[in-house]
């Protein structure tokens, strides 16, 4: 029973995240072009792009390592861009304080 109840969710789950594969493909690519022409190996882009997920995130740590700026000041603008989540995640915290377990169901 639970391997087919496990099975199900994993299915209605693909099914559900196929929306934003269509948003996802061409940002990935567009990405993977821009780190190609600014020098960086197919798998160093592989490992940057698994590294670090946010978008605006990659764009400004790539323009920060061709500038040839150090690795403090790389991961601290990385770290700067990413608190916005933070800030969203507060926000919305208001509106989903009640239902905040929805997602482990």
């Amino acid at each position: 029973m639970t391997a087919t109840t496990t099975k199900s969710a994993y299915w209605s789950g693909a099914r559900n995240g196929m929306p934003y594969i269509g948003m996802v493909i061409p940002f990935a690519l567009l990405f993977g072009v821009i780190e190609i022409e600014a020098g960086l190996s197919r798998e160093q882009t592989m490992i940057f792009s698994v590294l670090v997920i946010a978008g605006a995130t990659q764009s400004a740590a790539l323009q920060l390592m061709l500038d040839d700026e150090g690795i403090n000041l790389i991961l601290l603008s990385a770290l700067a861009v990413n608190l916005r989540v933070a800030i969203y995640a507060a926000a919305l915290a208001t509106h989903f304080g009640a239902h905040r377990n929805w997602i482990f169901q």
